[in-house]
């Protein structure tokens, strides 16, 4: 059962910080299945299609690149995927650093 803060992560995650596109219960819903970060990656894929559409535009000298939003929302979309595959290093795993003469 996705929490409160749960869903309040994946809302700050995703710029959603009202629930006029998605309510609590959707959000909770993708949490319960995907956990959070794969909640907030699956919002930034729904996001990314629905910005497909847009086009460039340029009028009275002003140019929008708002193709570029669908590309940006895949970005964060794979961020938020990779998240979920990042494993943690044992605590007694072996740390090799550069050595720094002064």
């Amino acid at each position: 059962m996705a929490s409160t803060i749960d869903i309040a992560t994946v809302r700050q995650n995703t710029d959603e910080p009202t629930d006029a596109d998605y309510s609590d219960t959707v959000i909770g819903g993708l949490v319960d299945a995907d956990g959070v970060d794969g909640a907030s990656a699956t919002i930034w894929t729904w996001k990314a299609a629905k910005f497909a559409k847009l086009v460039n535009t340029t009028e009275a000298g002003a140019s929008h690149s708002n193709s570029d939003l669908s590309k940006n929302a895949l970005a964060m979309a794979k961020r938020f995927e990779t998240v979920e595959a990042v494993v943690e290093a044992p605590s007694d795993a072996t740390r090799v650093r550069a050595i720094v003469r002064e």
